[in-house]
């Protein structure tokens, strides 16, 4: 029994279908996403702003508003069990101690009139049992952790006096405080600079690393996913369109959409005032999706086929596509190099 557990991965997506009752009808914000992550590696979850990232992330966490809901074909396993038979208590202590989230904002997330100090205890108290004078004192143990100075004197400060990276880092801190088993990331760097950014990155691969946590990191940077995790899925309108190991993605990128999307990240070798890559048209409205492929009204390479939806498929042994007309290869649209 324990040698099947260790080949289950650590979370199994099947099928998640996430939607939204809305004043003009249902819109599928999530679309029939399956995916899994493993023990002890990081996934990235690359995408356009709008194709869906977060709301996916959000219906893992159960962390949607009363008008959403998801489909009753959708599974979520963690640790190989079925997160919707667990009972309520179970679910208490499923988001914290197992599964955990760094949110955008962190000045949103963070409560602005508690101090720094409770905010990172109080969930060590409620988990893990800790006593008030244990969960301050791994509290500073873990603000020293993710880099910041003199941790005791922090956790007597507000949010508002600390900066945009400290507060990020201190969201980081209440993140791993319970050792959980899978971090979730979503746009962790978001509004810092970039020095800041490389910063946080590097730390949330170390502790991943240390501590051999699963971890899911959701961007829209391909530059990000290729440098910080083990596997990236790229998804378009609710939709996943590719995944594969993310060597394997950046040395042969199948989907017209992910080619596209990394050539339109700037690069720094760019010789000056170059015209800037983008990709034509916008993404489609989910109220009311196109028919077949949901990229073919972007796309200059459509074939008659496109009409028809794709299948998400297995291409070979580690590479997963939903396209009928996929690059021969990389350098067919986007010119040598990777990231």
């Amino acid at each position: 029994m324990e040698g099947d557990m260790q080949l289950k991965p650590l979370l199994d997506v099947r099928n998640l279908t996430t939607i939204f009752d809305t004043p003009k009808g249902p819109l599928r914000a999530v679309d029939g996403v399956s995916f899994t992550v493993e023990r002890g590696k990081s996934h990235g979850i690359v995408g356009e702003s709008g194709s869906g990232k977060s709301v996916l992330v959000r219906t893992i966490m159960n962390l949607l508003p009363s008008t959403a809901s998801v489909t009753p074909d959708a599974t979520v396993y963690f640790g190989g069990k079925d997160i919707s038979t667990m009972t309520a208590e179970e679910k208490q202590h499923l988001w914290g101690p197992q599964i955990s989230m760094i949110f955008q904002d962190p000045m949103t997330a963070l409560n602005p009139v508690r101090k720094i100090g409770a905010q990172i205890a109080d969930p060590q108290r409620f988990h893990l049992g800790r006593s008030k004078r244990a969960a301050w004192e791994n509290a500073a143990d873990l603000l020293a952790q993710v880099g910041i100075s003199d941790p005791r004197r922090r956790l007597d400060q507000y949010p508002h006096e600390l900066s945009g990276g400290m507060r990020q880092r201190v969201m980081i801190a209440i993140a791993i405080g319970c050792e959980p088993d899978l971090l979730i990331a979503d746009e962790p760097t978001t509004a810092l600079d970039v020095t800041v950014q490389r910063q946080i990155l590097d730390l949330l691969s170390v502790l991943q690393r240390d501590r051999d946590m699963g971890m899911i990191l959701i961007t829209h940077d391909l530059g990000v996913v290729a440098r910080h995790t083990d596997d990236v899925s790229v998804m378009y309108a609710g939709q996943l369109v590719e995944s594969a190991p993310t060597r394997v993605l950046f040395r042969h990128m199948r989907h017209r959409y992910t080619s596209a999307l990394f050539r339109s990240t700037p690069r720094i070798d760019a010789a000056p005032h170059s015209r800037l890559f983008t990709i034509a048209g916008r993404p489609p409205d989910l109220l009311h999706p196109p028919s077949g492929c949901r990229f073919a009204p972007r796309c200059n390479h459509v074939l008659v086929d496109c009409a028809r939806t794709p299948k998400y498929e297995l291409i070979d042994g580690t590479h997963r596509l939903a396209c009928h007309n996929p690059n021969a290869s990389i350098l067919t649209d986007q010119g040598e190099g990777t990231p």
